[in-house]
């Protein structure tokens, strides 16, 4: 099949363009295209097409077999799958921008001159730094869902002419087969291949194919277009992570919603094979995706869905691998036991701010029954507040997320502790790290890593020194593999009406943070080993202790990380060593260190020097902007140990909580009309 493809798609070699490297590019030529129309219809079940196909095929006639085909495809039946695609929250404004060739992709809009788009133009490295993803996502099309919906709406036949153009413009200057598919630069990377295949190309064709706008021919070099995207994905699509899914449920759409290919059941059964054998092994068996992002939970869930949709809708329910269904429930429960009180997901990974509600409204049309997921769908309005744990804390003992939360409710105290693997892709190097929520405020923040762009902050936000953890000389961790595990985590973990508990240890290499390619080159070491305990005495606050404990007998120094959305952060003048917050907003977090005697204390805002500081680097929702990076630091020690209490105060409401320290080396907190021994030594008891 592979070398069919090459043959098929380097035979209409066109007329180069640009660099002219390996067809990378080019312009369609009256005999390209002629070549490319009747690869087509080669391609096409002339049993399934009737008898004038037929016999015009056997006389070559091209202008009556774009006719034919054409007529058949726009009177056949209405593809219900179509329906369930969705278009962006401002269809009409997205979509009459795209009109003009005005986009806006990964956050960064441009406008193309003269109303044309250049499918291998990036304009970003400019003003802002530079982005491969920005020319790749380009291609995904997404804009076109939106002409879609503003047709749909309007009947305006500008969206059909507009979508005639660019359609054209992309087969003609874009459409023929790159031997480096997936580097920098390809509109021909398997992932936008996928997602094409998936949403932009499918709605697309089924809403403009009865306009008079989307010309006879068009029709045929789209459709011809899709069977060389759909044979590409078949070919080389990738072996393993999320990138599979998709191109997978590109192929299988593409092939079940256009049975009149000769090798649509060839391909559909190939796509299903490969897709339910890599979604079974990259569900955990807690639930999540094994890349351990909430971002790509969701991509895993999305291709999961449209496979689901089209087999039902076009009757091939045969073909749904049956432990799918099950795996799928496992994912949604994990997404459950992750949500904060504000009914989002925490950001692990690389991810951007993910919404519960919309993925439980997804997991009741296929669960119905489940009222703990129409209890977060339906935003605590209808059905029952997830139970069946001894309380509304959880642990993940694949993915290693310990998940602390005071109640169900919507003003909650909430702390994502990390003792987990890299993850199986769109790794940051932040085990032990920990954000905190208070009702749907974070309070200690992971900003999930930013664009995938080429810049410092980029680099900054995976690394360990834009995560609440503890670097060690200045160096943060340096994980490799594994990347998931084979067993559940061993990880001692409590949860009880009073309090919950866990604790886990990095004991792998550290390294100089990594901002630039050369920083990669620096030789790693392991100086230390870094355990975390994080206790939550409930509902109210936390303890987190982390014991530095050097490995080669030296001296370090070891200095603690916390990250905070604001620029206002003050020293508390009655509490040594205590810092508050002032976000603006209802809560705020109190920092209180149990012996600050021997730390120095400072706060970062903006600091691009290394190991940089102060940014959240954030992605899609979230802008890169100044944050403060409150940093507590002790100098030359071989076994430290930090003690730090976060306490959500509302500032309208909460008094500021009194502390001492006791003989015995405990601390009494009072708080709230209450008193809480603390004991460091014992945080498990």
């Amino acid at each position: 099949m592979k070398i069919l493809f090459i043959v098929l798609t380097l035979l209409p070699m066109l007329v180069l363009a640009g660099d002219g490297k390996k067809g990378d590019r080019f312009i369609m030529d009256s005999a390209a295209k002629e070549s490319f129309l009747m690869e087509l219809f080669g391609a096409l079940d002339a049993g399934k097409m009737g008898s004038d196909f037929q016999k015009a095929l056997k006389e070559k006639d091209k202008n009556k077999l774009i006719s034919i085909v054409a007529q058949y495809f726009r009177n056949r039946a209405p593809r219900a799958y179509c329906k369930n695609i969705k278009c962006s929250g401002n269809p009409m404004e997205t979509a009459d921008r795209a009109v003009r060739c005005d986009v806006t992709v990964v956050n960064y809009p441009w406008q193309f001159p003269d109303g044309k788009i250049d499918w291998h133009f990036n304009p970003t490295g400019r003003d802002v730094p530079f982005n491969h993803e920005w020319l790749w996502q380009l291609n995904r099309m997404s804009f076109w869902l939106d002409m879609c919906a503003a047709y749909e709406k309007t009947g305006d036949e500008k969206y059909a002419v507009a979508f005639n153009e660019q359609l054209f413009s992309w087969v003609a200057t874009a459409g023929t087969y790159s031997s480096n598919w997936n580097a920098p630069g390809s509109v021909w990377r398997t992932i936008e291949t996928g997602l094409r295949l998936m949403y932009s190309w499918q709605l697309g064709f089924e809403t403009f194919r009865k306009s008079n706008s989307f010309s006879d021919e068009n029709i045929c070099l789209m459709l011809g277009s899709m069977y060389r995207q759909a044979q590409h994905l078949q070919a080389n699509h990738k072996k393993k992570r999320n990138w599979m899914l998709m191109e997978m449920s590109g192929l299988y759409t593409f092939a079940a919603l256009f049975p009149e290919f000769k090798d649509s059941l060839s391909m559909r059964s190939y796509a299903a094979g490969v897709f339910g054998r890599a979604i079974m092994e990259q569900i955990l068996p807690d639930g999540m995706h094994d890349e351990l992002s909430p971002d790509y939970h969701q991509v895993m869930l999305n291709c999961a869905m449209a496979f689901l949709q089209i087999s039902k809708s076009e009757k091939l329910e045969s073909e749904v691998p049956v432990e799918l269904i099950k795996k799928l429930e496992l994912s949604f429960e994990a997404i459950l036991a992750m949500t904060t009180p504000g009914l989002i997901l925490p950001r692990t990974n690389d991810t951007f701010t993910q919404y519960s509600t919309k993925k439980m409204q997804t997991a009741l049309e296929l669960f119905p029954e489940r009222q703990d997921f129409r209890w977060i769908a339906s935003s605590r309005k209808e059905g029952k507040e997830p139970s069946g744990f001894p309380t509304s804390s959880r642990f993940l003992p694949w993915s290693g997320f310990a998940v602390m939360r005071s109640d169900w409710g919507s003003e909650a105290a909430f702390c994502c502790f990390d003792a987990g693997p890299l993850g199986a892709g769109h790794w940051h190097q932040d085990k032990l790290n920990i954000n905190i929520f208070k009702g749907d405020e974070e309070l200690i923040y992971d900003d999930g890593g930013g664009e995938y762009e080429k810049s410092i902050y980029r680099m900054y936000g995976i690394s360990s020194a834009s995560h609440n953890v503890v670097l060690v000389d200045g160096f943060g961790q340096n994980r490799s593999l594994p990347d998931k595990v084979s067993e559940p985590i061993d990880v001692k973990w409590v949860s009880n009406e009073k309090f919950d508990y866990a604790v886990s240890s990095y004991d792998g290499l550290w390294g100089k943070i990594v901002l630039t390619d050369e920083d990669r080159m620096q030789p790693l070491s392991a100086p230390a080993v870094h355990t975390r305990e994080v206790r939550f005495y409930k509902p109210e606050f936390f303890c987190v202790q982390d014991t530095l404990t050097s490995c080669d007998g030296k001296e370090h120094t070891y200095e603690m990380r916390l990250h905070l959305d604001t620029l206002n952060v003050e020293r508390v003048k009655d509490i040594p060593g205590a810092f508050l917050s002032n976000f603006g907003k209802v809560y705020d977090i109190l920092v209180i260190p149990l012996f600050p005697e021997e730390l120095r204390f400072d706060t970062l805002s903006g600091v691009d020097t290394p190991p940089m500081g102060g940014w959240f680097v954030g992605r899609n929702d979230k802008k890169l902007h100044k944050s403060t990076t409150l940093t507590m630091t002790a100098d030359k020690k071989k076994t430290f140990r930090f003690a730090t209490l976060l306490i959500p105060i509302c500032r309208a409401t909460d008094k500021m909580p009194e502390i001492s320290k006791r003989s015995d080396n405990t601390f009494l907190l009072r708080f709230k009309n209450k008193e809480y021994i603390i004991n460091p030594q014992e945080l498990s008891k």
